[in-house]
């Protein structure tokens, strides 16, 4: 089933229970009303049974003759008439006198016959209080009220549910038509606004499905919509922005590694073509020629190291934060880089601090740092460490002005530096790794010549 319908069904429903509710509310109180507007339309009639009659205590008494007034008095003996106060008792289904006796006196010729029982009995011979109760008569129903009559007995009045039932029924019909048109009224709003609300969605889908068939992620994105429709138009949006960059780096990462393997590659393949004549080769050649094919081997290693930790982010897999003084981690990457080189290396530490970081990650920036002043610079190189920031300064040709902002993406190279081994990766990774610590990393120049490379990470509050 279709957002549509859903939203209209849901509408519509919703319609139907209020309504119907407030149908039976308004119903049942109308039913109420109506009955009990006919209980004191009976109950009055006892000021007409009983014009000059008063209550007192629930037994009816007579007024005394000098309370009376003449019309009550011919008024009062014209309604008793045969012996019932016909015209006291209009209108109404029925009427009849009950004395004490047990004895009948009908109000209307060929009138409808009113049960008596042992209530009225007793009542006609005390002169107590109306009583109210429905009766059944030929299969209908009728509201009985028995009224004390001052000339003795009791006058019974019934009058029948048949008027206040019609309209009950026609106050149900009109109530069951009002909520049908409410439902309907509520489904086709809910239709309507479920279309304009859908519309959006289904241009997202739309360009879903032509991204899933396609493989363009250039394809435009409707933005229309406003709230949540909106937000979820523009993060769409920013979804496929980010998928389309990613593709782009990953062409370009693949472009540039196979650019970057095609020298080491045909190296070797030229070396393997000449050690297939080895026999033929003065043993110094050849000696050389095995160092250049190991030498070749171990950049083409390193390169597909790098390639795969910049590729697949395997450093960042499973990595435990901790607290790492990164003086402990230079004097490590120093020793082993002097035990390796041969070259002097100078470890100065300023204000030392503890970061939050993973320790092998930080040891393989500052090592590429380290590796990168000593590939470019002969003389002596410089490991400053000044708080949580880490610069390595060397004596080398320096970096150029229009360099600068490149010399820590994938694969570049300073145009001076082109020829040098390497695979332009090193300081690609250290930016990766600084930056997966919230940190920064810039370049400078050394004053004398030379370069400063470093990153700084950001120092944690002092615990309280």
């Amino acid at each position: 089933m279709s957002l549509r319908w859903r939203i209209a069904l849901a509408l519509g429903g919703i319609a139907a229970l209020v309504g119907s509710a407030a149908a039976v509310g308004s119903y049942v109180a109308t039913d109420r009303q109506v009955r009990s507007e006919l209980d004191r339309s009976l109950l009055q009639l006892e000021g007409r049974i009983n014009p000059n009659g008063m209550r007192e205590g629930g037994e009816l008494r007579t007024q005394p003759p000098e309370r009376r007034s003449e019309e009550g008095d011919r008024d009062d003996l014209r309604s008793v008439g045969d012996g019932c106060p016909t015209a006291a008792v209009q209108p109404s289904d029925a009427a009849q006198v009950v004395r004490a006796d047990g004895s009948v006196t009908a109000c209307y010729p060929d009138g409808l016959a009113l049960p008596v029982d042992d209530g009225d009995l007793a009542q006609a011979a005390e002169q107590g209080a109306p009583r109210l109760r429905t009766v059944t008569i030929d299969g209908r129903d009728y509201r009985l009220a028995a009224i004390s009559w001052h000339h003795g007995g009791v006058v019974q009045v019934a009058r029948s549910f048949a008027e206040p039932d019609a309209v009950l029924r026609g106050l149900q019909l009109r109530l069951s038509a009002l909520v049908a048109a409410a439902v309907l009224a509520a489904a086709a709003a809910g239709w309507w606004f479920a279309k304009h609300l859908v519309r959006p969605l289904e241009r997202l889908r739309s360009a879903a499905q032509q991204v899933a068939s396609t493989g363009d992620l250039t394809v435009p994105v409707p933005a229309g919509g406003a709230g949540e429709v909106g937000s979820l138009a523009a993060s769409f949006t920013t979804m496929m922005q980010g998928l389309a960059l990613s593709r782009e780096q990953q062409k370009r990462l693949v472009a540039d590694a196979g650019h970057e393997l095609r020298t080491p590659l045909t190296s070797l393949r030229t070396n393997i073509e000449l050690l297939q004549r080895a026999h033929r080769l003065p043993e110094g050649e050849r000696d050389e020629l095995l160092a250049d094919v190991r030498a070749e081997l171990e950049e083409l290693t390193e390169l597909v190291e790098e390639l795969v930790e910049l590729a697949t982010d395997r450093s960042g897999a499973d990595a435990v934060s901790e607290p790492v003084r990164l003086g402990e981690v230079a004097e490590v990457v120093v020793a082993r880089a002097r035990r390796r080189s041969g070259r002097a290396i100078e470890l100065v530490e300023h204000h030392p601090v503890e970061v939050a970081g993973v320790r092998p990650q930080l040891e393989r920036a500052v090592s590429n740092l380290v590796d990168n002043a000593l590939k470019y610079s002969a003389a002596p190189v410089t490991v400053v460490v000044e708080g949580a920031s880490v610069e390595v300064r060397d004596r080398g040709p320096g970096v150029a002005a229009e360099d600068k902002p490149h010399v820590f993406e994938r694969f570049y190279r300073a145009t001076a530096a082109r020829t040098a081994a390497g695979s332009g990766l090193g300081l690609a990774i250290v930016a990766q790794v600084v930056e997966r610590h919230g940190g920064r990393v810039w370049v400078a120049d050394e004053p004398g010549g030379g370069a400063r490379v470093g990153f700084a990470l950001p120092v944690p509050p002092p615990a309280p």
